[in-house]
């Protein structure tokens, strides 16, 4: 049996090494967690490795307790493997309370991450780096609790230095990789250094044996020895600070590791004697003027090295870092790097959006993250400033990361999606065919309905049909949430009934065409080509979805005569020849009852006209006044225009109805639309007309005070067109007030 030095040797002495820290009722928690952990754990190893998992567990909890996270912290570590072993776990820890629960379960789910697959999962690097950013992002959404990310860091750890034990040489290589790829710079970025070091050294010694045996034989001595030559440097620069009159301070030290070593030698292609930051010090005091009083101290007391000191303090870098950075050779001639700074410059590099660690890794700016990841290193730090220990316990609760979910394809890629996402929103994450075919999901390996929100970490399999598209119901019941997949849904609505609009704008086409007769009609090319078309149909198209009006096509057919029609014989002037196009172009707007839908007095084939200020349509109720050569204008019965007209001219008003032909014609009508403002909302007003296969002729927008009142002129049939259904659905629409006919 394989085991790893501890300070420990049974369970007695390890309740010992804790008792000075922990209170009395805490410790027998303690006792009760180790007594069913003996239960289940008994003749268990840790896998992969042979060490024993009751040891294990305790050397974990042992570090938990070090790092201060509190007596249930604890107590979930000890216990933490339990699921895999009873069942009704969640029973048998019930006593030690709902937050221990929490924890256990929190780190049960965060361990699946080693099912996700391999990392080599991308082809190209930089979507594997993206990949492993994702991986890394989802391991902090996927704890509820930071605490839990501690956990599994610490567990990490314990994995690592027992890795020798396990004889599978190619997981040996796969744990080095996850270690050093996801949980190193997780503990770089919360800041616990010492775990993330010890992550680094540990993975780099299987994943490249042979320069880490090369850097730890070049250094002459072990890494005990630097710490204590570090230690011994501390106290000492702390009695030269307190002889100055520098009272408060902070020196803290490291050694440098061998990854860390190695990365520096690779990076900058130096070789090991022109490292200098293998013992590296750092002294923060309150006043920049203590930063160069300790300055000079440390150069009094020590030969600096030349050209190895930099003054950020005077020259910040351009992200603001402020320190002083300079190299002495201290005791027994070994070269040691001295950082100086304030307290305040110190929070600025740690918690800042300098973001050390993105420095570290070499990762893109992402702001947002960065201010998430400061936040929880901050968390962690006041730790140690509360005397009362359950103060900071909701603290801990991890909500920082909740706006985004990561969850896995079936062959363990993760995709990014928002918070309260879909089985439709992750199938067009995948692709935009997939979500087009998408007909079913199945979430961890059950079927579930498409309106189901996913969870972080969940597995998901789209079922897909061969052919086939998106439903619009999608939209309408909501099961859309990202903006990604609602653009997708959107333009496949728009372009499946792009047929219904080629019919509609080629009638409205040849309509327009007719109007001129065949001798001076312009040719076609020349039409699509003056409109900015590609093709015949493509205009068609533009035209029956309202993108292109009919007196827009108009205009340019009566151009386009202009421009081949040879200079006439009789003294016709340009101006004169001008008009006569622009009284054609009048009447062309003239709102003209098709023959035999009217009926005046019970006559048919009377000329008529639909009066522009109410557009009638069959339906309303109607009555006729008639003009001076326009022949009979028909309104809609209380309509201001025709009541104040008939007021003056009785004598002009005439009986008027709806004739059975009416219902073949189309007619125009106006609906006013007022509604809060915002970003997509004549894009959502124009999908549903699209939607309800109504060309929109005209549009008029106006935005008053954050109101947006739009008046779209739309193209009915003369079936008796039902408003009040159209105007629900518009009223359905986000931010619609007010709806109504004009």
């Amino acid at each position: 049996m394989v085991t790893i030095k501890s300070s420990f040797h049974d369970v007695a002495s390890w309740l010992e090494i804790q008792r000075p820290h922990f209170s009395a009722l805490e410790i027998e928690k303690f006792e009760q967690a180790i007594q069913i952990a003996e239960q289940y754990y008994n003749g268990q190893v840790f896998y992969p490795t042979k060490i024993n998992l009751m040891l294990h567990s305790l050397n974990c909890a042992a570090q938990i307790a070090s790092l201060h996270l509190y007596a249930d912290t604890v107590v979930a570590t000890i216990l933490y493997a339990l699921p895999r072993y009873a069942n009704n776990w969640e029973d048998v820890v019930k006593k030690f309370g709902k937050k221990v629960i929490e924890l256990i379960d929190g780190v049960n789910r965060v361990t699946q991450i080693r099912k996700i697959g391999d990392l080599d999962l991308a082809v190209e690097e930089h979507e594997k780096k993206a990949q492993i950013e994702i991986i890394r992002k989802m391991l902090l959404a996927m704890a509820s609790d930071i605490r839990i990310v501690l956990i599994v860091l610490v567990g990490r750890g314990e994995l690592m230095l027992n890795l020798k034990s396990c004889e599978d040489l190619a997981l040996q290589h796969k744990i080095a990789l996850e270690t050093m790829e996801i949980f190193a710079p997780l503990a770089n970025r919360l800041g616990v250094w010492q775990i993330k070091w010890e992550l680094e050294d540990l993975s780099f010694k299987y994943l490249h044996p042979d320069q880490y045996k090369r850097i730890a034989k070049l250094l002459d001595e072990t890494r005990q020895e630097r710490l204590d030559y570090i230690e011994n440097m501390k106290v000492f620069l702390a009695g030269q600070m307190e002889e100055s009159g520098i009272h408060d301070y902070q020196v803290s030290g490291r050694a440098k590791h061998i990854y860390s070593i190695w990365k520096k030698m690779h990076k900058k292609n130096y070789d090991f004697d022109s490292l200098y930051d293998i013992r590296a010090l750092r002294v923060l005091v309150r006043e920049v003027r203590d930063c160069y009083t300790v300055l000079g101290i440390v150069h009094t007391k020590y030969s600096p090295v030349p050209g190895e000191f930099d003054d950020y303090i005077s020259n910040p870098k351009s992200n603001n870092y402020q320190s002083l950075h300079t190299c002495v050779i201290g005791p027994d001639n070994r070269v040691v790097e001295i950082q100086i700074r304030t307290f305040a410059m110190h929070d600025h590099a740690e918690y800042g959006l300098a973001a050390h660690w993105r420095y570290k890794e070499g990762g893109e700016n992402n702001p947002q993250f960065e201010e998430k990841i400061a936040w929880v290193r901050q968390i962690l730090d006041w730790r140690d400033e509360l005397s009362e220990r359950n103060d900071l316990t909701d603290v801990f609760k991890n909500e920082l990361f909740s706006d985004m979910i990561y969850v896995m394809t079936p062959n363990g890629k993760v995709i990014t999606i928002p918070s309260g996402a879909t089985p439709i929103d992750f199938a067009y994450a995948v692709h935009s065919n997939v979500g087009h075919r998408c007909r079913g999901a199945k979430v961890d390996g059950q079927i579930v309905p498409l309106s189901t929100a996913l969870k972080n970490g969940q597995r998901v399999e789209i079922l897909t049909v061969k052919e086939g598209g998106p439903s619009i119901n999608w939209l309408h019941e909501g099961w859309v949430k990202s903006a990604k997949a609602i653009g997708h849904v959107r333009r496949y609505i728009r372009n499946l009934h792009n047929e219904d609009f080629y019919e509609a704008g080629k009638e409205i086409y040849e309509r327009e065409l007719a109007k001129f007769t065949a001798a001076v009609r312009p040719k076609t090319d020349d039409i699509v080509s003056k409109m900015s078309h590609t093709n015949e149909k493509d205009l068609q198209i533009a035209i029956g979805k309202g993108d292109v009006l009919p007196n827009a096509l108009r205009e340019v057919i009566e151009k386009l005569i202009l421009q081949n029609t040879p200079q006439p014989k009789v003294d016709l002037t340009a101006l004169e020849l001008e008009k006569r196009l622009q009284e054609r172009q009048d009447k062309a707007h003239k709102p003209q009852a098709k023959s035999g839908s009217i009926l005046v007095d019970g006559v048919s084939g009377i000329v008529t006209n639909l009066a522009k200020c109410c557009k009638p349509i069959p339906g309303d109720a109607i009555v006729g006044f008639i003009t001076q050569g326009n022949g009979v204008a028909v309104h809609r019965v209380g309509c201001s225009d025709f009541n104040r007209q008939a007021l003056l001219h009785a004598h002009k008003v005439v009986k008027v109805e709806w004739a059975s032909a009416a219902k073949n014609s189309t007619f125009s009508a106006d609906l006013e639309v007022i509604a809060n403002d915002r970003q997509g909302l004549l894009r959502d007003l124009t999908d549903l007309f699209a939607i309800s296969k109504l060309h929109i002729l005209g549009l008029r927008s106006v935005c008053r005070n954050n109101k947006a009142i739009m008046t779209f002129t739309i193209q009915v049939s003369g079936d008796e067109f039902n408003f009040t259904n159209l105007i629900g659905k518009i009223f359905n629409v986000n931010g619609v007030m007010e709806v109504v006919r004009k």
